[in-house]
């Protein structure tokens, strides 16, 4: 029963989600999934919601994870002629990305190590 009680308080999260997303749609697209895990954040955060009420459920979750991308691998099999045709397209645009995110990266982590060293100068 337990179990249930927090399903149905991820799956009506979600639905708010959803429904919200909705509405959003002629202003920017935001899937309802996310705008459901922003609420839930909010909720926990703010302790309307405690995090033992959704625990259970969400480390069976955690655990199973590798189910829910059983159907993008799918997909990807079934595409195979398309991203075979487009490999280079794919492999350029995989790279770049990984080399902008790790250039972005160590920029903020610099940042924020020079932040660091100048607040450490500031309390001696």
């Amino acid at each position: 029963m337990k179990l249930l009680r927090q399903l149905v308080l991820i799956l009506s999260i979600w639905a708010i989600g959803e429904y919200i997303s909705s509405f959003l749609s002629s202003v920017i697209i935001i899937p309802g999934s996310i705008v459901g895990m922003i609420i839930l954040f909010i909720l926990l955060k703010a302790k309307v919601i405690k995090v033992e009420s959704i625990d259970e459920l969400g480390t069976f979750f955690l655990e199973n994870m590798a189910i829910f991308f059983v159907p993008a691998g799918v997909s990807l099999i079934k595409s195979l002629d398309l991203i075979g045709s487009n490999i280079v397209v794919l492999a350029g645009t995989i790279i770049l990305g990984t080399v902008i995110v790790m250039v972005i990266t160590a920029m903020v982590v610099e940042k924020m190590i020079q932040i660091k060293i100048k607040r450490g100068k500031e309390n001696v």
